[in-house]
């Protein structure tokens, strides 16, 4: 009996496996379920923090907006119990999101490089001139192969 118990444990991890998201295999698959109960609370913490952002960065003059505004930055810079049990919740370290809420309250939610900067853009920009480049020196070869198949019966 104890060695079925045995196989029995051993047949269990050997079909778990770990991947790129995590552990798969018949422990885990909850998991992975999109129907988990934990997973959609999690998310449901999640969005609470990511409202929380919005509404601190929000630029809106309305006074009920600049209010929601107050309180949304009150409650992401404190140490409130509430905040860290969402952030318990959300499975997330209070401290961290603290730190980058602080970050991005402190830049105004400025997330991305402006217009025309940045090194993405240095990047896409010499792909486009590489690409324009080798067009150019192409082209007249292109043309060449370019006549309309017809054009030799019409003229024929």
């Amino acid at each position: 009996m104890i060695k079925d118990t045995q196989n029995d444990k051993s047949a269990r991890t050997s079909k778990t496996k770990k991947t790129s998201r995590g552990y798969e295999g018949p422990p885990f698959d909850w998991i992975t379920d999109a129907n988990n109960p934990v997973r959609a609370e999690r998310s449901i913490w999640i969005a609470v923090i990511t409202q929380a952002m919005m509404d601190a960065l929000s630029r809106s003059q309305k006074p009920e907006e600049q209010f929601h505004k107050f309180e949304a930055t009150r409650w992401l810079t404190d140490n409130s119990q509430d905040f860290r049990n969402v952030c318990s919740l959300a499975d997330l370290d209070p401290d961290y999101v603290r730190l980058k809420a602080k970050k991005a309250l402190a830049t105004g939610g400025l997330w991305r490089a402006e217009a025309g900067t940045g090194k993405r853009y240095e990047e896409r920009k010499a792909y486009r001139e590489r690409e324009k480049k080798q067009h150019k020196t192409s082209a007249p070869e292109a043309q060449k192969n370019t006549a309309h198949p017809m054009a030799e019966n019409i003229t024929a």
